[in-house]
């Protein structure tokens, strides 16, 4: 794939076509091609374009380098219709390659940038009744980007998705999803069988069950649910959970929320806690930009002081802050509560400190 990448950029049709008719396989569907594109694409060696055609990268051309490329010089296998030749089976040149089981598959890394690129994904998938792996795949990877261990499941008596919010022996959660694909764009009641949802969480021991497709409508879904203890949640909303995690990242006893509600999810609680999580950053920089500015006037300024200058917050929630800004793994201030706060160093400086930690935490080599 690299190799035909490097002459010209290729979609997944034509990529499955030059396989069959260059390379001897015998592909009838995109999903061979779609599972090396997503193994090629977590390792950065392709990228998709707004075209939907793959197309390889810098490191992707560096990497093919080091490979030997053999030249396609196998025949063509004969791709033969099973209804006019029911007897005769293709011949393959060789024995193909056995496509791993979905369970292996790893979901696709989303930074904050390719979150829209997910959120778009996940609606457009979420209608593609032709391909329902490709929603499922996309429902995982959502959630992996929220922060849940996401497991791409299947098969008879298994649920499609199984999440997991890993928060200790006590508050953990488990969660068995169901991902709908409809065609005409609206899930209704009778697309559901809600006996075998309840049975997926029971072998899972989960502690929730979701359905997630799009648009979905009807009393009887929603009652139906409400009997079933399924929290119905639209694809439409799960994308954009995905954009609002880009801009306000949310913890997993947030997320938790988001499947507490049998029924139609009711997800005010959890909008709440966004706006807050908003807030609080905005404070933060307001409190900082303050300082930057009055530190050769006043200097020290207590959380009274700041107050006064940004009257829209509580003084006992700008203490908060201001507590959080001068701990010793953020230091952007220093002072006590008494005597008053002063910036502690340039905003760049913080900025930096808490890269390396994110990168400390993530287990990523610190960027030199």
């Amino acid at each position: 794939m690299l190799a035909e990448l490097r002459k010209t950029p290729q979609s997944m049709a034509e990529l499955r076509s030059i396989a069959n008719a260059e390379y001897g396989f015998n592909w009838t569907q995109d999903k061979p091609v779609a599972n090396r594109r997503g193994w090629l694409q977590s390792a950065g060696f392709i990228e998709v374009k707004a075209d939907k055609k793959l197309t390889i990268t810098e490191a992707g051309r560096a990497f093919l380098t080091r490979l030997g490329i053999a030249p396609a010089s196998r025949k063509p296998v004969p791709i033969l219709d099973p209804v006019s030749e029911p007897s005769r089976k293709p011949v393959r040149t060789q024995e193909p390659v056995p496509e791993p089981s979905p369970v292996d598959e790893p979901p696709t890394p989303h930074d904050s940038t390719s979150a829209h690129e997910l959120a778009a994904e996940i609606e457009e998938s979420s209608t593609d009744s032709q391909n329902p792996r490709r929603f499922e795949r996309a429902v995982r990877d959502a959630f992996a980007y929220l922060g849940f261990r996401a497991e791409l499941m299947g098969g008879s008596g298994k649920t499609d998705v199984l999440l997991t919010a890993r928060l200790g022996s006590s508050d953990s959660y488990k969660v068995t999803v169901d991902a709908k694909t409809t065609a005409s764009g609206h899930v209704t009641d009778g697309q559901v069988d809600w006996a075998t949802l309840v049975e997926h969480r029971t072998n899972e021991g989960s502690d929730h069950s979701l359905l997630v497709g799009p648009n979905p409508r009807g009393a009887r879904l929603f009652n139906r649910a409400v009997e079933y203890e399924v929290t119905v949640l639209s694809s439409q909303r799960l994308a954009q959970q995905c954009r609002d995690h880009a801009r306000t990242p949310l913890g997993l006893d947030d997320y938790r929320l988001l499947f507490t509600t049998p029924g139609k999810a009711d997800l005010t609680e959890l909008d709440k806690r966004t706006e807050t999580s908003d807030r609080l950053r905005v404070l933060a920089a307001d409190i900082c930009r303050m300082l930057a500015e009055r530190w050769d006037t006043v200097g020290y300024h207590t959380a009274r002081d700041l107050w006064m200058l940004l009257p829209q917050a509580t003084t006992d929630l700008i203490q908060s802050v201001l507590v959080t800004l001068a701990s010793p793994l953020v230091g952007a201030v220093h002072g006590d509560p008494v005597n008053g706060y002063v910036l502690a160093t340039d905003p760049k400086v913080v900025q930096h400190r808490l890269t390396l930690l994110g990168d400390e935490l993530a287990g990523e080599e610190p960027t030199r």
